[in-house]
């Protein structure tokens, strides 16, 4: 009985630990600093094309979105820009 008692709180431990690893590279990756040439990475592939700063604003905002959510915001704001023309 102990023996059972004693596997089943390692594994809760090793979940655990599993668990809190995920959170720590979650809150790493979100404090490294955003690259402040997101608009130069942009503008050398794109030479031709005129930035709007409201678009760029939502690429890799915070908090993090899915990209489908992304996506999605992306629309909505392209579609409110031309809707107003």
């Amino acid at each position: 009985m102990k023996t059972e008692r004693r596997e089943k709180i390692f594994k809760e431990i090793q979940e655990l630990k599993r668990r809190l690893s995920l959170v720590e590279r979650k809150a790493a990756a979100l404090q490294k600093p955003k690259p402040a040439s997101v608009r130069n990475a942009f503008q050398g592939k794109y030479p031709h094309v005129r930035i709007d700063p409201q678009l760029l604003s939502l690429v890799g905002s915070d908090p993090p979105l899915s990209l489908a959510e992304e996506k999605r915001e992306l629309r909505d704001a392209i579609a409110a820009r031309f809707a107003d023309k």
